[in-house]
């Protein structure tokens, strides 16, 4: 907390010795790219993949005409977290598991001429994991057009989460590419591992849960970024 607590207050000293001119002053911004998520702590023992991937997208609005310095914005991100194939009563079956996250952001960005132009994210929202269990298709299936899209059991958990990330722009005009890692952290929850899948006596395909203490999480991500 102190070292984001320092990180604030560098930024926003940064800004008192600089102001833009009210035309360069973009609306917002837009940002799609990659986005990779990397359990840590107590998640990291107990889930069995320790990296997902997938994609983020998001944006900010500039409410001030005469810097960026304060934005505001949603920021949203999809990563595939693992799956588990496995027959149970002569069936095939595949689930996977996949993480979704979407979050307010905050960004304070620091007031520079220079091409690399850094900033600091407070993010609020919530992780959101799904998993779902379908037939398993082959190739054939697919090749044939007769895949079966029956669905056998679909659970989704979601925990509220907050964090702070850091990153830097480069650009010279409205078009560039931004790196930034953002750090996550979150309350307990139930996770759903893709191995966990089960049957009941009756046929009935559930999942086990297992509770996990925290979910902190970092996320490294990669983006093209446009001035609105």
């Amino acid at each position: 907390m102190k070292k984001i607590t320092l990180l604030f207050t560098i930024v926003f000293l940064s800004n008192q010795a600089y102001t833009q001119v009210a035309s360069d002053v973009p609306v917002g911004e837009f940002w799609i790219g990659l986005q990779f998520a990397i359990p840590v702590g107590t998640f990291a023992d107990d889930i069995e993949r320790e990296l997902g991937y997938g994609g983020n997208l998001g944006g900010v609005w500039n409410p001030s005409k005469t810097n960026n310095f304060f934005q505001i914005g949603l920021d949203l991100g999809v990563n595939y977290m693992g799956k588990d194939k496995t027959e149970i009563g002569g069936l095939p079956l595949k689930t996977t598991a996949t993480l979704i996250t979407t979050h307010l952001v905050t960004r304070l960005r620091v007031q520079t001429d220079s091409h690399i132009k850094p900033y600091v994210d407070l993010l609020g929202g919530g992780k959101f994991f799904s998993t779902t269990t379908k037939y398993n298709n082959d190739l054939f299936d697919t090749l044939l057009d007769i895949e079966d899209e029956s669905v056998f059991a679909d659970q989704t958990k979601g925990v509220w989460s907050y964090g702070a990330g850091l990153g830097f722009s480069f650009r010279k005009q409205a078009f560039g590419a931004d790196l930034r890692v953002l750090y996550l952290a979150s309350g307990p929850m139930e996770y759903i591992s893709p191995k966990n899948l089960r049957q009941d006596d009756f046929g009935d395909f559930y999942y086990e849960h297992q509770e996990i203490s925290r979910t902190h999480m970092v996320f490294p991500q990669l983006s093209i970024s446009f001035d609105l």
